[in-house]
């Protein structure tokens, strides 16, 4: 009883030991929560960051796609014009033409002129009303062209070979001035990556480099006068956060109007600068920890 009595008395008994336990629960959770405060800030920042940028590479990659797909078979016309050219100069008709044309190794051409010589077997259209229907269902305006001047050719009766040799070669022209066109404009897609970047390690530098110098300044300033006001990380990181993803988003629809000729294309790349500008700004508070 005595010894009992004696620990209660200094401060060792079981209910001194059950505050201290609880004292340095406090502690540690108080300095968990200072000292993760701004990584948890930046985790979901970060993962709203990457959430943002899938749905926009999701969004625009329908768009991207058809665009792709319709440069790539609009840069065939000429070749496949030349091909059925040089059937038709050798006595094949219209389907043993397309045939021909369908057994290069083109794709996307290839692909769709299958797909023509399919309808006209299984459906039982003519060969000029299956390319006149896939024409119908190919989001390029260039293969209507081709359709209607290839089917027309053949129900006129005209000289098949000379006239789609025309075609071959005005076709071939608009071809030369697309590609001319698109390879002037794929550097600015380049350009919006690299603006992307520096804004990134910008954003980088002063959050991690000047604001805590800045922070320094603050503390070592006297206590008269106007003290500077440092802003706190989280908040920092929240509105670079934002503005980072804002530019993307805008960037990405500039660049799909101006190279793909649809803004809606363009959101892949904006999905994808998303991408970049949550892991830029939160890698560097992963390490740190």
């Amino acid at each position: 009883m005595r010894r009992v009595a004696i620990e209660s008395a200094s401060g060792r008994g079981p209910a001194a030991a059950c505050g201290c336990c609880a004292g340095w629960g406090l502690i540690l959770k108080s300095v968990a929560i200072n000292g993760f405060g701004c990584f948890l800030v930046v985790d979901y920042v970060f993962l709203a960051g990457v959430v943002v940028g899938v749905v926009l590479a999701g969004v625009g990659f329908g768009a991207w796609r058809r665009a792709v797909f319709v440069y790539r078979l609009e840069g065939q016309i000429p070749q496949v014009l030349r091909v059925i050219s040089d059937a038709a100069s050798a006595g094949l008709g219209l389907k043993g033409a397309l045939e021909s044309a369908a057994a290069l190794a083109l794709r996307p051409m290839g692909d769709v002129l299958r797909r023509v010589l399919s309808l006209s077997e299984m459906v039982g259209l003519t060969v000029e009303e299956a390319l006149w229907r896939v024409a119908g269902e190919v989001p390029s305006a260039n293969f209507r062209r081709f359709a209607l001047i290839v089917t027309e050719a053949a129900r006129s009766g005209a000289r098949l070979p000379e006239v789609l040799d025309v075609a071959a070669r005005s076709f071939a022209t608009v071809v030369e001035f697309r590609q001319s066109v698109a390879s002037q404009l794929r550097p600015y897609v380049a350009l919006f990556y690299a603006v992307v970047a520096v804004f990134v390690v910008l954003a980088d530098v002063l959050i991690y480099m000047l604001l805590s110098q800045l922070a320094q300044l603050t503390v070592s300033a006297p206590a008269q006068g106007v003290r500077p006001v440092v802003l706190e990380r989280g908040d920092l990181l929240r509105v670079l956060y934002i503005s980072g993803f804002i530019n993307a988003a805008v960037g990405g629809l500039i660049v799909g109007r101006v190279v793909y000729g649809s803004p809606r294309a363009g959101l892949v790349h904006a999905g994808i600068a998303a991408e970049m500008v949550a892991a830029g700004l939160w890698a560097p508070q992963w390490i740190r920890f």
